[in-house]
């Protein structure tokens, strides 16, 4: 009977898939769900639904920041464990209040921010670790599964934003029991992650002889890594100026989508999204690492720009729809890459630079767009994102594209020969 995975997939990298599939399953629901939860069941501000996404990336920001010192010495297994312990107190707070200072302080220990991606403080740390579990040449192709798996559960997570409409229906509870049911089901999704990286093995750790504090500014890449991070924290701001939570609220507010038609739209882009990742990684072995990076990635904020404008829904429907072909396709070659043009010992201080960098701009992005919603326009803030996206990627492209991963410069040599 042949085997379900690859052979070169270790058990590790199947943990780590696993937990970070749920994450983004619930990830997804709440990008949907949170802003209409916070906003029309508890009655809190615009300003504070932005400043409420805005903690959660601060505290991915922060404990980003720990590992990139702490996680060769403590290690990678044990910090995915302490951090998942804290996020799972911060969902549990989340179910349970309505006090708008407890949301808050909810928000920085679920490091809920909003967004529907990957983005969440263990992400550092899976990342390096399943770096390290693979052959330089199935890099891509397992950070590609790493991330189909993810969207495939973040799309399913759109559609069941949707259960609190199910709920009080059929179950006959009322609009806010139905919201809290969801969000307990949520915590009870945390505790399976915190148990699946309880399994991981010591194969997810560095050289294990290498048992010391980092400091990245003195490590042989920093320069290297301040740089990328830099640019990766300008993509980031594009994102959290319009991250999903507020796009949902934009649509709910423009042209009066209600909760379950959300769930159904973000569902789709999401599984449009998951077939763009899947060609990633075949498309960046054929026009590189950088260019698949960059130019492939160029239309997500060109057409962002065209939904702004957009006066009726079915067009901006469609638009967001093939957005979502160009949206991730950069991020499996963004993984492999970051995680290749450093060395082993650097990859959690390369992940967590990058982590932090984008974490920091995802604090600002939401409460600067909800200010600009109410001061300037509703559809200001698509135009912004759409303008800092392009900036990014052009910036990439002009400055790394003659840096090359080692895989594929070996590559490039065995095909001259």
């Amino acid at each position: 009977m042949p085997a379900p995975f690859p052979a070169w997939i270790t058990r590790d990298a199947l943990l780590i898939i696993a937990a970070r599939a749920l994450h983004t399953f619930s990830q997804g629901l709440l990008a949907v769900m949170l802003a209409v939860y916070l906003r029309e069941q508890l009655g809190l501000a615009v300003f504070l639904v932005g400043l409420f996404f805005s903690l959660g990336f601060a505290s991915t920001a922060a404990f980003s920041f720990l590992s990139t010192f702490v996680s060769e010495r403590v290690g990678r297994r044990t910090l995915m464990v302490s951090y998942s312990l804290i996020t799972l107190a911060g969902g549990v707070l989340l179910a349970v209040t309505a006090n708008p200072a407890a949301l808050l302080a909810s928000a920085f220990l679920g490091s809920f921010n909003g967004a529907a991606g990957n983005v969440g403080p263990t992400q550092s740390l899976e990342q390096a670790a399943v770096a390290g579990v693979v052959t330089p040449a199935r890099r891509t192709e397992l950070f590609a599964l790493y991330r189909v798996s993810a969207a495939v559960a973040g799309a399913l997570g759109a559609l069941a934003a949707g259960l609190p409409v199910a709920l009080e229906s059929f179950a006959g509870v009322s609009e806010l029991a139905s919201f809290r049911i969801v969000l307990w089901g949520l915590v009870g999704l945390r505790v399976v992650i915190l148990l699946l990286f309880t399994l991981l093995s010591e194969q997810v750790e560095a050289e294990r002889e290498r048992r010391e504090w980092v400091n990245p500014v003195r490590l042989p890449s920093s320069g290297r890594i301040f740089t990328l991070s830099g640019l990766f924290s300008l993509d980031q701001l594009a994102g959290a100026i319009i991250v999903r939570g507020l796009l949902a609220l934009w649509f709910s507010e423009r042209f009066g989508l209600d909760l379950a038609s959300l769930g159904v739209l973000f569902f789709v882009a999401q599984i449009v999204g998951v077939a763009s990742l899947w060609v990633a990684g075949k498309l960046a072995n054929r026009i590189g690492l950088i260019n698949t990076m960059s130019l492939a990635h160029l239309p997500s904020g060109l057409l962002l720009i065209c939904i702004a404008f957009t006066p009726w829904p079915w067009l901006a429907v469609g638009l967001l729809l093939f957005r979502s072909l160009f949206d991730q396709i950069d991020v499996p070659a963004r993984d492999s890459y970051i995680m290749s043009v450093v060395q082993p010992y650097e990859r959690v201080a390369m992940g967590s630079i990058h982590i932090v960098g984008r974490s920091i701009s995802g604090t600002i992005g939401p409460t600067l767009s909800t200010g600009v919603l109410q001061a300037i326009a509703l559809s200001a803030p698509l135009v912004g994102s759409g303008l800092v996206k392009i900036t990014y990627v052009l910036s990439l492209y002009f400055m790394f594209r003659n840096v090359k991963a080692p895989q594929e410069i070996r590559s490039a040599e065995r095909g001259e020969g």
